[in-house]
């Protein structure tokens, strides 16, 4: 694989940094912080909930149906809405949670296994190297930077700096043309079907479908690549 590919664009989130183990880190210390036992049963419970929802909201941002502010503020309230409580009985903590929960996530800095060893592979074998996100840029820069994995990328592209999401097409011709990137040169890594998998596809660019959990099931198309771990990269 790495001797066709001159330019890689890696999703962030779920990608090369965990973001369910650092979510959930940092949203078990605000939950006690912020005592929503008194509302929830346990932690648990309120994080079952939580991501369910923040999922579904994360592609409807990407798709461009819902906005930021409603994203940010909607899944901290459902789960109380869920289990037939008001948010009005929380509105001062959910309003410190939207500030404070991307502040304590921006801290965290647990990878998934093989990141680093990728990009050096990569690295060394002359290859430019990118992320592409549609997390929020205030965010996403600290936790690049603080995953000590800043210095591997020739650009940042991120969604709210081209005004432009992911699976857009118009995101992805920005970032070729950004990085006077070719094609039949590139390859976008991700974890997200429709993000990064349709969105690479649909502007006739390879894609490696990171997928550590696929089962086999028919997908809306074959992506160039499916893989179940980063080091596969390597010695496809």
């Amino acid at each position: 694989m790495i001797n066709r590919y001159r330019h890689i664009f890696f999703d962030w989130d779920s990608t090369l940094w965990n973001f369910s183990v650092n979510s959930e880190k940092a949203l078990s210390v605000l939950f006690h912080d912020y005592d929503f036992e008194k509302f929830f049963p346990d932690f648990k419970t309120f994080h079952t909930i939580y991501k369910g929802k923040n999922a579904e909201l994360w592609e409807d941002y990407a798709l461009g149906k819902i906005k930021r502010e409603f994203l940010e503020t909607e899944r901290f309230e459902y789960p109380f809405r869920s289990i037939g409580v008001s948010p009005d009985a929380a509105r001062e903590q959910i309003q410190a949670l939207k500030t404070d929960y991307l502040e304590l996530l921006a801290g965290q800095t647990v990878l998934n296994d093989g990141a680093k060893e990728v990009l050096e592979y990569f690295k060394n074998k002359g290859c430019k190297l990118y992320v592409i996100s549609n997390g929020f840029s205030c965010v996403q820069h600290l936790k690049i930077e603080r995953s000590g994995l800043k210095d591997y990328f020739t650009k940042i592209f991120l969604s709210e700096d081209i005004k432009e999401h992911k699976p857009q097409r118009a995101f992805f011709d920005y970032m070729l043309k950004s990085s006077n990137a070719r094609k039949v040169e590139s390859l976008v890594v991700g974890d997200n079907f429709t993000a990064d998998i349709a969105g690479a596809h649909n502007a006739g660019i390879d894609q490696a479908y990171y997928a550590p959990d696929y089962d086999g099931a028919p997908l809306p198309f074959q992506p160039t690549y499916i893989i179940s771990s980063l080091r596969e990269l390597i010695i496809n």
